[in-house]
């Protein structure tokens, strides 16, 4: 190592991604927002005028056709895959580039080979690729319209309800989320951080950094767990041992290294070498992890 890196310069390092990570959950959101525009305007202007309306009363009739065109969807499962989803796949694998960038950025400063950065970013590729088979896979977006479509046909519901009905589920009313941003808060929102995370746990081990700084920031509603150990340096041993503790917002199949605080927490491991973390704690143990 030519030059050996300062404690200053991968905090910084670190804080850029980590600014990164939030402008790419927000991102998200906005995405999602603007989504759900779409996706209203297709189902007032398309799919719900498909549906046989009584004239006389301006009711949706409760028929057995109504009911088969609903349960299908073909439009609908159409305009999802072909206009909603390849829009926010593209946004999660721009995102998960710009947050590698990033971490390799940041153990560069440990001079790891070509090769290892190579195999380790193909590692979060397939992961990467795996979490987008996964979450769009699932249609529950697809599955949730269709329940208030189906409730509207058996209710005989009047046209105007149904607008007003799909477009606060859609699109969301007063503070609530609408339903595409919903689902990607619930099941994609955390997962820039965790991808960082993971990337992280794979260099520290490529490169044998087993000392890290638990990196980050207090807010208000930062948990008592997180609150004990931000700006502290930690031995793997003592970072693995936490796996074991029980603490509020911990999650169900709990993976210490890369959910750390649990959900939402935006916290960081400053993955180092033992003679930084020594210069920011005198008394820190060797790791027994160590490679002779």
């Amino acid at each position: 190592m030519a030059k050996p890196p300062r404690t200053t310069d991968l905090r910084a390092k670190n804080a850029k991604r980590s600014s990164l990570i939030t402008r790419s959950e927000k991102g998200l959101i906005k995405q999602s927002g603007s989504l759900q525009r779409n996706l209203n305007a297709f189902l007032l202007n398309e799919f719900l005028p498909s549906l046989a309306i009584d004239e006389n009363t301006n009711t949706i009739r409760n028929t057995t056709a109504n009911l088969k065109k609903v349960n299908n969807s073909a439009k609908l499962k159409k305009f999802i895959r072909d206009k909603v989803n390849p829009v926010l796949q593209k946004y999660y694998l721009t995102q998960f580039s710009k947050i590698e960038n990033r971490t390799v950025s940041y153990f560069n400063e440990f001079d790891p080979t070509d090769a290892t950065k190579k195999r380790l970013i193909n590692r979060a590729n397939t992961v990467a690729d795996g979490f987008i088979d996964d979450l769009f896979s699932n249609n529950q977006v697809v599955k949730d319209i269709q329940d208030t479509f189906r409730k509207a046909v058996t209710a005989g519901m009047s046209v105007s309800e149904l607008q007003n009905t799909i477009t606060d589920q859609v699109k969301g009313r007063n503070d609530q989320m609408g339903i595409i941003e919903n689902f990607q808060y619930n099941n994609g929102y955390n997962e820039f951080q965790k991808q960082a995370r993971g990337l992280d746990e794979d260099f520290s081990q490529a490169l044998n950094l087993n000392y890290a700084l638990y990196a980050g920031t207090e807010i208000k509603t930062t948990r008592k767990f997180c609150l004990s150990r931000i700006g502290k340096v930690y031995n793997r041993e003592t970072i693995l041992s936490w796996q074991d503790l029980n603490w509020q917002g911990k999650e169900k199949n709990h993976q210490i290294l890369i959910d750390l605080g649990g959900y939402n927490c935006r916290h960081d491991l400053d993955w180092m070498t033992f003679e930084l973390a020594k210069r920011l704690n005198t008394n820190i143990e060797k790791s027994k992890f160590d490679k002779k």
